[in-house]
């Protein structure tokens, strides 16, 4: 096949990181690898958040170095600069979650249009990720899950507000030719992130993707949604943007729904999610004249077949229609390889205050303890990067 990659391919997959972060990287995958120490780091860094510890530099030079981009923009944008040398783009999302009212709300929006339309030396943002639950309370999203979202709502003032704030974000991500990724959250709050996407999507793509959703495919539902969206857009004129993901509240959901005595929404094993994955991304991507797709994955299996089906389906465009998109800190041997054979990878780049990652690091941590080999892949890989690095060194 043409452009075929090397994900072994370790010096192109690391070469952006000195010695010096080659090694913290090792260390916190190592500190990972264990659950029961890992748990205990979880537990120290919500006890931290929780009583304003002073030990929050600790947590700033190990977890918060490897999987975030910065504490605040400018530090950001010379990661998204770095990552833009080596034909890497990003996705820029300002972490701020805990924080319920409406004042918070109002600056989490300003902020994420400041760094839509900020340029900083020369370069910017290429996306930026939207939290639907940095901009409402996630209690009043789950009790208007199932509202019908529309312009002429106006008895509902919250609703209206927070309208208007993706509204914002997505017409100034339009204005400055930025995309916007929307994304998933709970069942219990998914139906009302869904008609805000769309209401975006049928808005702003009219020409091309500026706006994305996100469908997270452990979901047993998300197929017959994607199938139903697709052709929605037909019919109301507008080209889909979708961002495929294994999905990240598994146990929350399973655990909740058991509670409740309701059918389990996701699927019980790995290999159905695996399969409605694949599924999605031939989907999509068979449709490639009208979707823009983001596989958002660290599945190397899932990132072969949708190669595989750019070749089959005859995608020229590729570069426009496909996107490959994982998390900063992991996986660089998918991202950087794929960069390096002219594919559109990028890296999803949280920033902020240290406090307000400290949530999104506690879910990392989770994540990858429960994904069987994650972490064991990633050591792998780094241990023969330094080992590759030494040798060169003595030669």
């Amino acid at each position: 096949m043409k452009n075929m990659v090397n994900f072994r391919d370790l010096e192109t997959a690391f070469k952006y990181k000195s010695n010096s972060e080659l090694c913290l990287t090792w260390f916190v995958f190592m500190i990972l690898r264990y659950p029961s120490l890992s748990k205990v780091i979880q537990y120290f860094a919500k006890v931290t958040l929780k009583y304003r510890l002073p030990f929050k530099w600790a947590i700033r030079m190990t977890a918060f170095r490897v999987f975030c981009s910065g504490e605040n923009p400018q530090e950001a944008f010379a990661t998204i600069k770095l990552l833009h040398n080596y034909n890497v783009k990003s996705v820029l999302d300002y972490v701020s979650e805990g924080e319920i009212n409406q004042s918070a709300y109002d600056e989490n929006t300003n902020k994420i249009v400041e760094n839509i339309e900020t340029i900083l030396e020369g370069t910017r943002t290429d996306f930026v990720s939207l939290k639907i639950t940095g901009l409402e309370d996630p209690e009043f999203l789950k009790a208007n899950n199932k509202v019908v979202i529309s312009d002429e709502m106006h008895e509902n003032v919250r609703l209206v507000n927070l309208l208007n704030r993706v509204d914002r974000i997505c017409r100034s991500a339009f204005n400055n030719q930025v995309m916007v990724y929307i994304d998933a959250e709970e069942t219990w709050m998914q139906d009302i992130i869904d008609s805000l996407a769309e209401i975006m999507m049928s808005k702003y793509n009219r020409n091309k993707v500026v706006v994305f959703n996100t469908l997270q495919m452990y979901r047993k539902d998300r197929l017959m949604y994607l199938n139903r969206l697709l052709e929605d857009s037909k019919l109301k004129e507008f080209f889909p943007g979708i961002k495929l993901v294994r999905g990240a509240y598994r146990e929350m959901e399973s655990l909740l729904a058991k509670q409740e005595g309701r059918e389990n929404p996701v699927f019980e094993y790995k290999v159905d999610t695996d399969n409605a994955f694949d599924e999605a991304v031939r989907l999509c991507l068979q449709q490639h004249n009208r979707v823009v797709t983001c596989i958002a994955t660290h599945n190397e299996e899932s990132i072969l077949l949708a190669l595989e089906c750019i070749s089959s389906f005859g995608i020229i465009n590729y570069y426009e229609k496909v996107q490959f998109s994982q998390l900063f800190g992991m996986s660089d041997h998918l991202t950087f390889n794929l960069s390096s054979r002219k594919y559109h990878a990028s890296k999803y780049l949280p920033y902020g205050e240290v406090e307000k990652a400290i949530p999104y690091l506690i879910r990392r941590a989770e994540e990858n303890t429960s994904v069987d080999g994650q972490i064991g892949r990633e050591l792998d890989l780094i241990n023969l990067e330094i080992k590759r690095r030494d040798t060169t060194k003595v030669k």
